[in-house]
């Protein structure tokens, strides 16, 4: 019995120092958890057991507050001046390059003086007034849109009372070559640009169908009259065609029901287009009508025509309005 006891406390103590002899690694370790159990903490972030729960708190707001912040920076934006003058640069480029444009065809022989003029006449301001939603919704915002034509305007007084010398564009914008000539119709053209951006803007029609009369219904009335309207003109006004009263009608009605439709579908007033179209025709042809009689050398075109339909505009239009 005492040897079988001695027998065994021997392999109890070599089993110990066979174990003390073994390499750590490849000691036996205490049983692990499955791959299952294990709580995972990657990126150096502490595990969910270890947290604080303020912590936790904390980066939840920031979370909830980072898609908000977007929304905030966009209206920021949005109603800065930074807008404003961007959309402006935009507008003065585009005007650049359009009367660049058909300065080189003019250059390349490919239309004349007059035709180039009067192309930058038709599109120059319908042009402008499409830039318009590009503005913020600022109360200066359209101030800081009229210092497009406000610069032009600038421009024409230089080089019309001869305090700057620039005969490209004397040749460009004036029918004899005079430059004094840029001090009446493109000086008012830019005058009316200016008077309907400041007072109508984008929340009447008003100043639309002002645009669209003055540039592409007279301007249209002159080159189609020119070309087609030899073997017909007017009882009232030899120097006039149908031909060229037709297009002025046609032209200034097509374009202002153009950027009625734009601006009311953009959601800055509201207009039945049935009344609202019986309206303009009504409009354009008291327009042209005051476009062909013999009094152009009085009163210029880009006067006449705008301030009929100011006034008949401000007068009838309502009715146009309210009938949806």
């Amino acid at each position: 019995m005492q040897l079988r006891a001695h027998k065994q406390h021997q392999c109890t103590a070599h089993a110990a120092l066979h174990a003390a002899r073994q390499p750590a690694a490849l000691r036996r370790l205490p049983p692990q958890p499955l791959p299952s159990q294990r709580r995972h903490c990657l990126g150096g972030t502490a595990c969910p057991s270890r947290r604080n729960p303020q912590q936790d708190q904390q980066q939840q707001q920031r979370g909830a507050q980072a898609p908000a912040a977007l929304p905030e920076a966009l209206a920021l934006i949005e109603a800065s001046p930074g807008r404003d003058v961007a959309a402006a640069l935009l507008a003065a480029g585009g005007s650049l390059l359009l009367v660049k444009f058909f300065d080189t065809l003019e250059r390349m022989g490919w239309i004349d003086k007059k035709l180039s003029r009067k192309l930058v006449h038709t599109l120059a301001g319908p042009g402008f007034l499409a830039c318009w939603p590009l503005f913020g919704a600022a109360p200066y915002s359209r101030f800081i849109a009229a210092t497009v034509p406000a610069l032009n305007m600038l421009r024409l007084l230089l080089v019309g009372s001869g305090v700057v010398k620039d005969e490209r564009t004397v040749a460009a914008m004036s029918r004899s070559g005079d430059r004094r000539e840029l001090l009446r119709g493109p000086l008012y053209y830019v005058a009316v640009l200016i008077a309907i951006t400041t007072i109508y803007w984008r929340t009447s029609p008003v100043g639309l169908i002002i645009a669209s009369l003055m540039c592409g219904g007279d301007g249209l009335a002159d080159i189609v009259g020119r070309r087609l309207g030899g073997g017909n003109p007017l009882p009232w006004n030899r120097e006039k065609s149908w031909a060229g009263s037709a297009a002025m009608f046609g032209g200034g009605l097509a374009a202002s029901l153009s950027l009625i439709w734009l601006f009311s579908g953009l959601g800055y007033f509201e207009a039945g287009m049935p009344a609202m179209g019986l309206t303009v025709a009504a409009i354009s042809l008291a327009a042209t009508l005051v476009e062909s009689l013999p009094v152009n050398q009085t009163v210029d075109d880009n006067l006449s025509v705008p301030g009929v339909a100011a006034f008949l505009g401000i007068l009838f239009l309502q009715v146009a309005v309210e009938v949806l």
